[in-house]
């Protein structure tokens, strides 16, 4: 296969993500068919099929990053001291960063989680988020301590429930409320 058919293979599958993330958001994973996402993209569900046999299989490449990112986060966070709020505070921005990165995919799971849930990406995803709460809420922190970075954690909510406010508006406001959560002076980046 040469390089100009790998890309368009690509841009398919792109296209496909794309369009079925569009349809699951709208009319939620359990009511879209393969059949619908063909005839959005105007192609025939084969070629659909050939790409994806499942709308599992869609659902696990859209979930995919988000995973990745996690993961990336947790292995990142082991360099970074935990027992400092400047330290959780590193975390929940590099976590804040990742679910604006996939604002519209982190929001659709959010809204649609039993559809969601069909992913084989959801485990690794509650695994990270569990761990990644256990790093941000470490044995021997005090415990008022756990409870503020708890809350900014929770902060991170808001990227996901202002779908109205744009990206860039948003993301200092949540970590002005993360570094006020976790007592963390504004020079912090």
């Amino acid at each position: 296969m040469d390089d100009n058919a790998r890309e368009l293979e690509s841009d398919m599958g792109a296209r496909i993500r794309s369009v079925a993330l569009e349809l699951f958001t709208k009319q939620g994973y359990e009511k879209t068919s393969l059949r619908q996402i063909a005839e959005r993209l105007g192609v025939s569900k084969a070629a659909v099929y050939y790409h994806y046999r499942t709308k599992v299989s869609i659902l696990d490449d859209l979930l995919r990053p988000l995973a990745d990112g996690e993961e990336e986060i947790i292995d990142a966070a082991h360099y970074v001291s935990v027992e400092k709020p400047e330290g959780r505070y590193q975390i929940i921005v590099r976590f804040i960063d990742l679910l604006l990165e996939h604002r519209e995919l982190a929001t659709y799971v959010m809204t649609d989680i039993v559809g969601a849930s069909n992913s084989r990406m959801v485990p690794r995803l509650q695994r990270y988020d569990r761990q990644l709460i256990e790093m941000l809420s470490p044995e021997g922190v005090p415990r008022a301590e756990q409870v503020r970075a708890l809350s900014a954690f929770g902060a991170v909510m808001a990227v996901l429930t202002l779908a109205e406010v744009p990206s860039e508006e948003l993301r200092p406001l949540v970590l002005q409320t993360a570094r006020d959560a976790l007592r963390v002076p504004d020079v912090v980046s």
